[in-house]
């Protein structure tokens, strides 16, 4: 009879450094805008692009 393996099976991901890891934002972006971005690549990563060009910057938490 088969029984049904539980649980999470292989090998695990190793943690991202804290400036890796993924922060959700909530934002609503109109259907032609995303096309856009990504015909440029991984939209991700061309919003990120264009807040560093707009002024953000990245900042260590301190420890």
């Amino acid at each position: 009879m088969l029984t049904k393996r539980g649980g999470y099976r292989g090998k695990p991901k190793p943690k991202l450094p804290p400036h890796l890891k993924r922060v959700r934002v909530n934002v609503r972006i109109q259907k032609w805008m995303l096309d856009q971005l990504k015909a440029k690549g991984e939209p991700g990563i061309v919003l990120e692009e264009i807040l560093e060009r707009a002024g953000f910057q990245y900042v260590d938490p301190p420890k």
